[in-house]
């Protein structure tokens, strides 16, 4: 027989001899972050005809494959970005709801404090002790709100350094994967790689951990990788590079950009990077809708309440019998309102006013300038848009513009009209926080004692009550002069009826309340509460002495009043809100990340399943190989002993 048996134990010998270096080499990398199992293929050598029968001549190696699935690798591919990206955020929100709960119990105890001591000055306001006091709790709040800007700036700081750290760490991934390329398109042509494409692979995991990515492999082996199906980071052995270049129009939000592996000067700015998915598009979400907003949101009842004490404190006269200077910065000093604004074309500029805080809803905003010479604003958070004609603009200065949004509670204005494709930002709130500080030194000045009243005649049989403030005259009307006063108040049956201290006709007002209660007239504004009767009367007169207590007050009636979100909330009702948003929010991202987690699990235990290492499994293919490698071994005894016979025949 020509069948060559030495030949064909040889053949099982070098078979099982790699079969157990493969088995071998699955037990070792069991722990290999990123190792598929492998798996010798064999097949029958060529057979032999001889004596009219096929013989078989042994075996050969095939090739040694990676037991992988492409869509299993996907699928995990998928579920890791969703993951790390739900994680992270479910990071970012708790550190932040933490921080919020911390500062709002530090400014609601303040407030607590701060409305006792008007209660104390409300009772003795000649007291200087009580003043001082209330002047220490205003600057207590104050504190509290600078230090949580502080906090969230520097925060935003950190997390625009950790984006930068993020590009590099993606730019070293994405140049390790072009090298693996190469290196895969070389071995191809001898073999199949295995080991560099597991490497390649867990590079691949790493990268879609940070960004969101698809790819595509090709004819000779390598793989490019786009980002979020639109950009490439990978193309074959070319590595993108990704950069943080300053913002636009705000340098402090760093953006990211591509930059081209043939001309690095070259760059490609990558829009919309809160959709970038994974840690990356994490980092920008929390930075930009979530840490801008919240301090947007705080900004806004910071500014409230500096509106609120300064109008009360206008309203009244201090210890030294001066009127009352602001208690707080005023909230539309030139420079708060050029902070309002940014832009990216330097010849533009702008202002941004507060006109109703009640209106404020702690928004941002973009705004772009039409061709038709409309303008579009855009909320950032929730993506409301207000368009705004050009008829609706006020020109009465050029080449400035004044746009009004009374709906939002401010109003903006341009110094020119900008281009078409710049870029600007309204921010109303933002500063709100750091802009509030006391603006008295001493607590006389504070301006407890009002500069009129009201007070109802003791034959009055109605119900009514009115309540008296100062305002800014609506022009043409002006203020009512001191020698008017004191004021009568007369009701008629049908109109309540205004006159100066002579009776004076045409009377300062003949009519009804509007529909907020108010009667306005002059600078003068009453506010009505009740029903009155027929020939009810009321006098109106300037306080008399610096030490009376009817503007302190008025400064306690703020505990209780809601002007804030159009009238639904006080300061505190505002800061509960802004926290139970956020808590819930973090609540909400919790869940998320849990689900993430499960379907990454699932996904990854499918995966595992094909190309995981299962060491019961490999010790039984180890023996099962070993006695292989013996009886192959037994054959080439067999072959030589047999050849040994033969030759020893004479």
């Amino acid at each position: 027989m020509a069948v060559d048996m030495y030949q064909t134990g040889v053949s099982g010998l070098l078979a099982a001899q790699g079969q157990l270096a493969t088995t071998g080499h699955n037990i070792a990398n069991v722990n290999t972050e990123g190792f598929s199992r492998q798996r010798v293929e064999q097949m029958t050598t060529m057979q032999m005809y001889s004596g009219g029968q096929f013989y078989g001549t042994g075996t050969r190696v095939t090739d040694v494959t990676r037991m992988y699935q492409e869509y299993a690798f996907k699928d995990v591919l998928i579920n890791n970005t969703e993951k790390a990206g739900a994680e992270a955020l479910y990071n970012h929100l708790s550190f932040l709801d933490k921080g919020l709960t911390s500062t709002n119990q530090g400014i609601a105890a303040s407030l607590d404090d701060l409305y006792g001591a008007i209660n104390a000055v409300a009772d003795n306001p000649g007291n200087l002790g009580n003043r001082e006091l209330m002047l220490a709790n205003a600057n207590d709040i104050t504190n509290h709100f600078n230090e949580y800007y502080s906090a969230l700036e520097q925060e935003m700081t950190i997390k625009n350094r950790d984006i930068e750290s993020r590009a590099e760490h993606v730019t070293s991934i994405t140049a390790g994967i072009a090298e693996l390329n190469q290196q895969i398109m070389n071995s191809g042509l001898n073999g199949t790689p295995n080991d560099l494409l597991d490497q390649r692979d867990r590079l691949i995991q790493e990268l879609g951990q940070e960004v969101q990515i698809t790819t595509i492999k090709d004819n000779n082996g390598m793989i490019s990788v786009m980002l979020g199906g639109r950009e490439p980071l990978v193309s074959g052995n070319q590595a993108y590079g990704m950069e943080v270049r300053p913002g636009s129009p705000d340098p402090q939000q760093t953006e990211l950009y591509l930059t081209s592996p043939n001309n690095p000067d070259q760059a490609t700015r990558i829009k919309g990077s809160q959709a970038l998915g994974g840690e990356m598009g994490a980092l920008f979400h929390y930075r930009d809708q979530v840490l801008g907003p919240n301090l947007s949101d705080m900004g806004k009842t910071a500014i409230a309440i500096a509106d609120a004490f300064n109008q009360v404190q206008a309203q009244g006269v201090d210890l030294n019998g001066i009127a009352g200077e602001n208690f707080f910065n005023d909230i539309n000093d030139p420079g708060a309102q050029a902070r309002r604004f940014i832009g990216n074309n330097p010849a533009i500029g702008g202002e941004v006013e507060i006109t109703d805080t009640g209106k404020l809803t702690g928004g941002e905003y973009t705004l772009k300038y039409q061709t038709n010479g409309d303008y579009l604003l855009t909320d950032v958070t929730t993506g409301e848009s207000f368009g705004i004609n050009a008829a609706d603009i006020d020109n009465s200065s050029p080449p400035a513009q004044t746009i009004n949004m009374p709906d939002l509670g401010f109003s903006f204005t341009l110094n020119d009209v900008p281009n078409t494709g710049d870029e600007m930002q309204l921010r109303p709130t933002r500063q709100g926080g750091n802009d509030l500080q006391v603006n008295l030194n001493t607590g006389d000045q504070i301006a407890v004692s009002g500069s009129v009243m009201v007070s109802p005649n003791k034959d009055n049989t109605g119900t009514a009550k009115l309540g008296i403030k100062l305002v800014e005259p609506t022009a043409p009307a002006t203020a009512i002069p001191e020698a008017a006063y004191p004021l009568s108040v007369k009701f008629d049956g049908t109109d309540y009826v205004v006159t100066d201290k002579d009776g004076t006709l045409p009377a300062l007002f003949t009519g009804v309340p509007d529909g907020d209660g108010n009667i306005t007239f002059g600078d003068v504004q009453l506010g009505v509460k009740g029903e009155a009767k027929e020939f009810d009367q009321f006098a109106i007169e300037q306080a008399q002495g610096s030490g009376n207590n009817t503007n302190a007050l008025a400064f306690a009636e703020l505990q209780n009043k809601k002007w804030l979100n159009n009238g639904k909330s006080t300061v505190t009702d505002s800061l509960n809100k802004t926290a139970v948003e956020l808590g819930g929010l973090t609540k909400n991202q919790r869940v998320k990340a849990m689900a993430a987690e499960a379907a990454y699990d699932q996904s990854y235990d499918r995966m595992l399943s094909t190309s995981g290492v299962n060491l019961d499994e490999e010790a039984a293919n180890l023996l099962r190989f070993q006695q292989s490698y013996m009886a192959s071994a037994r054959v080439v005894t067999v072959a030589s002993e047999t050849m040994n016979t033969l030759l020893q025949i004479r």
